[in-house]
């Protein structure tokens, strides 16, 4: 989406920050983002309300800075005590802060800078094709270890030391097959994540797409196993569209977060699970719904995806919105757990 006009001041400032990020050193080490935080309910009309299908809410608040760097968040990874986030945004930015927590609801951030994306030169990317950073997922070791980035229009995937060097890293390309760019234009690449090398899936990644279908209408994905890739299908569910996934680190569980948008209905927000095990088969996925959502509930352009688990073993489940750099959308952080099933 073009972005929205900005007012003269600002664009001048937006114009100075891009002759700066030039240099490698400043684009790398990050500089602190002033921003404001607005708490939000999951259910404006009922505000008493706090289930939603098998979640269940745990706070959380929309973003707002005059920063121009600011917005576009696409991807999000979270530390294991949920306490640090790292996101990026689709024109080639890191977003690093700390969230805080009151009775166990997400509540505050803070501490929140930028910095730019870099090629392996140690530069920035050129242009918005080679910026257009969709998916960021833990390479092992949570932040601490590398940070795996799929970008969606030039459609790769990089490999940052970000636990060593932060935003100054420079990344390495992560081998994947040709059918992962063969997508339908800005429809591709949009989810990454690593699997546990312990666990069944012997710590392979995955990949899926936007809307990259197949010919049975479902939308294509691949894991990512070093010894041979395989693709995968995910059953689409009416006109949803697949922005990022996130995996369990516990039962090694795959998550999907999926979005829809018509001028007629509105927004809407889609979370799936899907058991490992299915994931060993060739039929496509179904997976269990988790939550529905349409604009009578707080949601934006959903793209965003994290889990840890907190206090107890209960499984938390992060989203964050893409605004577009467009005024009349909302950069959205909220937290929700997952209720165990009643058998």
């Amino acid at each position: 989406m073009s972005l929205a006009r900005r007012p003269l001041a600002r664009c001048l400032a937006a114009s100075l920050a891009a002759f700066l990020a030039l240099s490698p050193a400043w684009a790398g080490d990050g500089r602190a983002v002033a921003f404001e935080t607005i708490p939000v309910t999951f259910s404006p009309f009922d505000t008493a309300r706090t289930r939603f299908g098998r979640l269940e809410w745990r706070g959380g608040f929309e973003i707002t800075s005059s920063d121009d760097r600011f917005g576009g968040l696409s991807g999000l990874v979270l530390s294991e005590d949920g306490r640090r986030m790292v996101a990026v945004s689709d024109l080639g930015w890191w977003f690093e802060a700390r969230l805080g927590y009151v009775g166990g609801m997400l509540t505050t951030m803070a501490d929140a800078r930028m910095g730019r994306l870099l090629d392996a030169s140690g530069r920035q990317f050129r242009g918005k094709a080679f910026q257009d950073a969709e998916a960021v997922a833990a390479d092992g070791r949570g932040l601490d270890g590398d940070l795996l980035v799929g970008f969606e229009r030039k459609t790769r995937i990089l490999r940052y030391p970000f636990g060593r060097d932060g935003m100054a890293a420079r990344p390495t390309t992560v081998p994947t097959p040709p059918e992962l760019a063969a997508g339908p234009d800005n429809k591709e690449l949009e989810a990454v994540g690593r699997f546990a090398a312990d666990g069944p899936m012997k710590g392979a990644a995955i990949a899926i797409s936007e809307r990259h279908l197949g010919g049975d209408g479902n939308i294509l994905g691949w894991i990512l196993a070093g010894t041979g890739d395989r693709r995968i299908a995910l059953k689409r569910i009416r006109d949803f569209d697949v922005t990022d996934l996130a995996i369990d680190p516990r039962t090694q569980a795959l998550f999907t977060l999926e979005r829809r948008f018509s001028p007629f209905t509105g927004a809407g927000m889609l979370i799936r699970r899907f058991a490992v095990e299915d994931l060993a088969d060739d039929a496509p996925l179904d997976g269990e719904v988790l939550l529905e959502a349409n604009q009578t509930q707080t949601i934006d352009n959903m793209e965003g995806l994290a889990l840890t688990r907190a206090t107890g073993g209960e499984l938390r489940l992060t989203v964050v919105s893409d605004d577009n750099y467009n005024g009349f959308q909302r950069t959205l952080l909220m937290q929700f757990a997952l209720i165990p099933a009643v058998d």
